[in-house]
């Protein structure tokens, strides 16, 4: 069958875009519905009518539609309303029905007549009204947009328990959005969604999902707010089926049964409830337009009946297909499909020497024999075939040998100043796929003085420094710098060459730390003004669209040390979580939200400018004025699972171990396929869902 799928993508962090679809999931979407032998179309929607003309040309059997449109209460109908106008069938559910639940005013009427228990309120749209619905509400009092997803408009704020709070965030909140806000009665308890997919489980009525904050303490109450939906979103995670017990599991799907049966909905939709620590269930607005995001909470429920992400696609399309009667219903178009899983080689330096032992320092950042077996078995259990490869002089042959398609690489490289390039490079002469950075970025990722330099000239804080090709006999006066000041190995990763010593306060110790240090490392020392501050890292993941993951905050003991370093001896600890010299802590819960903000956006300019892809670490120093300093990226990130900062910062944020392997391997795939499509070109017969160029911000 010929699908066009049509959607929204979100291009920037905007508000305005908050309920876009990310590239990535248009991806995965696309490649779910392709995986079901479909010929697959991408038609973005556009403010403009060149979507529509797209479709026409197109002639589609069946829209695939997760469009959001762009403005007003009725922007959810705009693509059902042209679909409808051009007599294209497609997915989901009508105009209507677009328009109905978008006001989740009008929506808690039209279900409290099939009596689902509904919150009382009052929808405002003038200040006048604001003041008299105040007066009349019971406090607490919670205000909201009426007519917003994805979160928009729900702060901290909107829990208002004084007449005051609620009038001035009510205001503020009039003025953001102008069409019309909600205040009603705030219900104390936990959010519930449960979601429907027609032909699926019970009446199509899934498992209800609850979301909790990884980490945070069960006291006090919790808003799953708009930072948390869109910016924090790693640190929530979906729990199902939802903790509430099977009495009020079975009135919760019935609740969703009459809610169906009285919206209209067809193929596809997720409610929202509150659930009360009594017990009492409250109905609290209705998504016709759910997001099909992978991990999103309906997959957690459908994968409890066995389905994977793609078979629930495939799922909500068989629905529509079977609501509207088409014919193509398990259909299969004369051309291949290329949705074969990769041949996957996980290619690494083996770490041989054992702490203590000659040589250790020098193979600090290779891997151990553990932690490439639970790599390869991470990309095992992704379904792909995997082989484990040592890089070494032979590896361009074994790669040729293997018929390898994608290269997961974690291969730091031997005895070079671009070493950590060299495994990209020989993908790239050899046309293989590989995960992570370009050898360009690994390159300049590993000279720390070229990376700080980059990145400021972007406006990012980044401490001062100076690079000293071999350590000087004597300092110029004019020497620019405040002490304390920190020495340390322009070309090195996992701390080598970093202890205690590497902070200085005086020209005497300035003198014996670069000395030691080029006589253990004979390289261009860098040496920078020393932060004192809280140090975090950040994972960023992804490209066009980023996911930041963290912060991990490094959070040193008192050890006597009146400059604590995240050094080597602290590193290579056994119990890296807490030991002697600090402890890794996540999530933050102390730091501010602006700070917050300011880190996360950081490591995204920083993952940008220095040409970053897939996956890197960032971190960054937090002074006493609470202005955020960037002290170095790592592109090419430790993956030793409960050691490597990283794998502590999945875990901790309730990724897991395999799902973070799983988000560093997927753009490799794309890649991959979009190549094979490239290659097909001009006469082949493999066909491939390739995505459109994508605006960067």
């Amino acid at each position: 069958m010929k699908i066009a799928f049509v959607f929204n993508e979100r291009q920037s962090s905007s508000v305005d875009e908050a309920e876009f679809d990310t590239r990535e999931t248009v991806g995965s979407i696309a490649n779910a519905l392709a995986s079901g032998g479909h010929d697959v179309q991408l038609v973005p929607m556009t403010r403009d009518d060149k979507w529509i003309s797209e479709l026409r040309r197109l002639e589609p059997q069946l829209v695939f539609n997760t469009a959001e449109g762009y403005k007003g209460v009725g922007r959810e109908s705009y693509g059902p309303v042209v679909f409808e106008q051009l007599g294209i069938p497609y997915v989901g559910p009508g105009p209507y029905v677009c328009f109905l639940t978008l006001d989740k005013f009008l929506t808690k009427r039209v279900v409290a007549q099939s009596e689902v228990p509904v919150v009382e309120g009052y929808f405002v749209t003038k200040r006048k009204d604001l003041e008299e619905a105040a007066k009349s509400i019971v406090f607490p009092a919670f205000v909201k947009p009426n007519y917003e997803g994805s979160s928009k408009g729900i702060t901290q704020k909107s829990l208002c328990r004084t007449y005051l709070d609620l009038v001035n965030y009510g205001k503020e909140c009039l003025t953001a959005f102008p069409e019309g806000i909600i205040i009603e009665r705030f219900i104390p308890g936990k959010d519930v969604s449960i979601g429907y997919i027609a032909g699926v489980g019970r009446d199509g009525v899934l498992d209800p999902v609850e979301y909790e904050v990884v980490g945070a303490s069960k006291a006090g109450e919790w808003i799953y707010d708009y930072d948390y939906k869109n910016f924090k979103d790693e640190q929530v995670k979906a729990v199902c089926p939802a903790l509430i017990g099977d009495e009020l599991t079975e009135k919760m799907k019935s609740y969703m049964k009459d809610c169906v049966d009285a919206l209209g909905i067809v193929d596809i939709g997720r409610a929202d409830f509150r659930v009360t620590p009594d017990g009492e269930l409250f109905f609290m607005e209705f998504n016709a337009l759910p997001s099909l995001q992978p991990g999103a909470g309906m997959f957690e429920a459908t994968k409890r009946l066995g389905l994977s992400y793609e078979q629930t696609i495939q799922q909500i399309l068989e629905a529509a297909i079977s609501r509207m009667k088409l014919a193509g219903k398990s259909s299969r178009p004369s051309h291949k499909m290329n949705f074969r899983k990769p041949r996957v080689a996980v290619v690494y330096n083996l770490k041989r020497k054992k702490k203590n032992e000659e040589g250790f320092e020098q193979e600090a950042e290779f891997d151990s024999q553990t932690t490439i077996d639970a790599l390869v078995g991470a990309v095992r259990s992704l379904g792909h075939e995997t082989i484990p490869l040592e890089a070494n002089k032979d590896i361009a042959e074994e790669l040729q040998d293997q018929n390898i398609n994608i290269v997961f690489n974690i291969a730091e490289g031997i005895a070079s100043r671009a070493r950590e390039a060299q495994v990209p490079a020989i993908c790239d002469l050899l046309g293989i796929e590989h995960t992570g950075s370009d050898a360009t970025s690994l390159s300049i990722t590993l000279d720390k003085a070229i990376s700080k330099r980059l990145v400021a000239a972007e406006g990012v804080l980044t401490p001062k420094s100076l690079l000293f090709a071999r350590p000087p006999k004597r300092l110029k006066k004019e020497l620019d710098l405040q002490y304390p000041l920190i020495v340390k190995p322009n070309y090195e990763g996992t701390s080598k060459g970093i202890s205690r010593k590497s902070v200085v306060s005086n020209e005497e110790e300035f003198f014996d730390a670069v000395n030691r240090l080029y006589a253990e490392i004979p390289e261009p020392i860098l040496v920078e003004e020393y932060i004192q501050g809280r140090e975090f890292t950040i994972g960023v993941f992804g490209n066009s669209t980023l996911k930041v993951l963290g912060p991990l905050e490094i959070q040193f003991k008192e050890t006597g040390d009146k400059y604590p370093v995240y050094s080597l001896e602290a590193k290579i600890q056994e119990e890296a979580e807490d030991n002697r010299f600090l402890k890794l802590v996540c999530p933050v819960l102390d730091l501010d939200k602006s700070v917050e903000r300011q880190i996360h956006a950081s490591a995204k300019k920083v993952f940008r400018v220095l040409g970053c892809r897939d996956v890197a670490r960032v971190d960054f120093r937090l002074n006493q004025r609470n202005q955020v300093y960037f002290l170095e990226a790592n592109p090419l990130p430790g993956l030793s699972p409960g050691f490597s900062d990283l794998a502590i910062l999945a875990d901790r944020l309730g990724w897991g171990y395999e799902k973070m392997i799983k988000t560093i391997l997927d753009p490799a795939i794309q890649r991959w396929r979009a190549s094979l499509k490239q290659r097909a070109q001009g006469g082949g017969d493999e066909r491939e869902i390739v995505l459109p160029p994508v605006l960067t911000t």
